[in-house]
C-alpha cells in the first residue's frame, strides 16, 4: 500500500492542491444540496423482502473492498444518523444549510409496492422530525416508491404539501427500468407542474470487471446516472418537459463531459434522434449539476458547459467519497466574480427550492 500520500478518509480530498489558512466563504448562504441521512428502522422493514445482493454493488466485488465499505459503515454511523452531530461538521465545512436526502441505498425500489411506500414513509417521516430540531439549518428531499406510479405520486404530494419538503431524491433508474419509462409520464408531468428539483442519485452498475479497487463506486455510480440522463435525453422526456428541474450528483457523471458523443450520434444514425428534435446536448443543458468532481479544472469546466445558474454545491457528506471543502472548491477557480460564487455556493440552490434566504434567518 502506497505511503507517498497519507490516507485521509472524511477530509480534504486528494484530487487537487488547497488553500491555506482559512479558506474564503460569500457573505450569503451556502446551501448543500447533496448529502445523505440513514433511518435505521425503515432498513429493518425492508431487510426481509430484499435480496442479499440487491445493491448492485454487493454482486460484484474483492475482500478487501468489501472490508474497508463494510468498516466505513460502521466509523460513518453516527454521522449518518445524527442530525447534532451533522450541524456541528457542517461549520466545519461553511455550509449554512443542508438539504437532506435519503442513503441511495434507502429507495427500495426492489421491494413489493406496498412495502416501498411504508419504507419511504418511514424514511420521510424520520428526515421530518429530525430537521425539525434545526429549522434555521435543514431543508429536506423526499423520497417515493418509483416502482409503482399512484403509489409515487401520493407520497410526493405528501411531501411537498404535507412535509412541507422543497423537493425529492431519486435513483438513476427503478430496478431494471429506466428513468424514461412510459408509466412515469405523470409523475414527471407533476413534478414540473410543482416546480421541484428532482436530484438524481446513482445506485452504481453491476458488472463483473467492477470487483476491484471500489471501481462499483468510482466508475460504477458515475455510470448509473450517465445512462439515465441518455434515456431521459434520447427517450424525449427532457423534450416534452422543459421546465423539469433535475439535479445531477457527481458533476452530471460522464455525460457531462462527453456530451458531444451524443450529438454526433444524432446526426449519423436513425435510432438516435426517434423522440428528439434538437441536438441532444441542448436537452443536457436543462440539467443542473453539483460540484463533486474534485479538481478544480473539472469545476471550472462544468461551469463553462452549463453555465453558472445551473451549478450548485454538494458534498455527499457523510461518505468516503464526499467532498469536504466544497466552499473553497468554489473560491478555487478562477475567473468567477463573487457574484457567481454567491450563486454555485448557495443562491442557486434557494432558487431550485423555490426558498428565500430569510427562512433561515438570513
Amino acid at each position: 500500500m502506497s505511503s507517498k500520500i497519507p490516507l485521509r478518509p472524511y477530509g480534504a480530498t486528494a484530487g487537487r492542491q488547497h488553500l491555506t489558512g482559512k479558506p474564503p466563504r460569500p457573505k450569503t448562504l451556502t446551501v448543500d444540496l447533496h448529502n445523505h441521512f440513514q433511518t435505521p428502522a425503515a432498513a429493518e422493514l425492508v431487510k426481509p423482502h430484499l435480496p442479499v445482493d440487491h445493491h448492485p454493488a454487493s454482486k460484484f466485488t474483492n475482500p478487501l473492498t468489501s472490508e474497508v465499505s463494510k468498516k466505513q459503515m460502521e466509523d460513518r454511523a453516527v454521522q449518518f444518523t445524527d442530525i447534532d452531530l451533522r450541524v456541528a461538521d457542517m461549520d466545519k465545512m461553511d455550509l449554512d444549510v443542508m438539504a437532506v436526502s435519503c442513503s441511495p441505498t434507502q429507495f427500495y425500489y426492489l421491494v413489493e409496492p406496498s412495502i416501498g411506500q411504508e419504507s419511504s414513509q418511514m424514511v420521510n417521516d424520520n428526515i421530518a422530525a429530525n430537521i425539525k430540531k434545526h429549522p434555521n439549518r435543514f431543508v429536506g428531499l423526499g423520497t417515493v416508491p418509483l416502482q409503482d406510479t399512484d403509489m409515487a405520486l401520493k407520497e410526493l404530494d405528501r411531501c411537498i404539501n404535507e412535509l412541507k419538503f422543497p423537493g425529492i431524491q431519486i435513483g438513476a433508474r427503478v430496478g431494471d427500468e429506466e428513468l424514461s419509462a412510459e408509466r412515469l409520464e405523470p409523475f414527471w408531468a407533476r413534478c414540473e407542474a410543482l416546480d421541484i428539483p428532482i436530484f438524481i442519485h446513482p445506485s452504481s452498475f453491476a458488472s463483473p470487471r467492477f470487483g476491484k479497487h471500489y471501481l462499483a463506486n468510482v466508475i460504477g455510480n458515475p455510470l448509473d446516472t450517465t445512462v439515465g440522463v441518455h434515456y431521459l435525453i434520447f427517450d424525449g422526456v427532457m423534450a416534452r418537459y422543459p421546465k423539469i428541474k433535475f439535479y445531477l450528483s457527481h458533476g452530471g457523471a460522464f455525460a457531462a463531459a462527453y456530451g458531444a458523443r451524443m450529438d454526433h450520434a444524432f446526426g449519423a444514425r436513425p435510432d438516435c434522434r426517434e423522440h428528439i428534435d434538437e441536438l441532444p446536448s441542448t436537452y443536457l443543458k436543462q440539467f443542473y449539476v453539483d460540484t463533486i468532481v474534485f479538481s478544480v479544472d473539472q469545476l471550472e469546466y462544468l461551469i463553462k458547459k452549463f453555465g453558472v445558474d445551473h451549478v450548485a454545491i454538494g458534498t455527499d457528506y457523510a461518505a468516503d467519497m464526499g467532498e469536504y471543502n466544497p466552499v473553497e472548491h468554489v473560491y478555487q477557480v478562477d475567473g468567477l466574480t463573487e457574484t457567481d460564487r454567491e450563486k454555485i455556493c448557495g443562491l442557486n440552490a434557494l432558487k431550485l427550492m423555490n426558498i428565500e434566504a430569510s427562512q433561515f434567518g438570513k
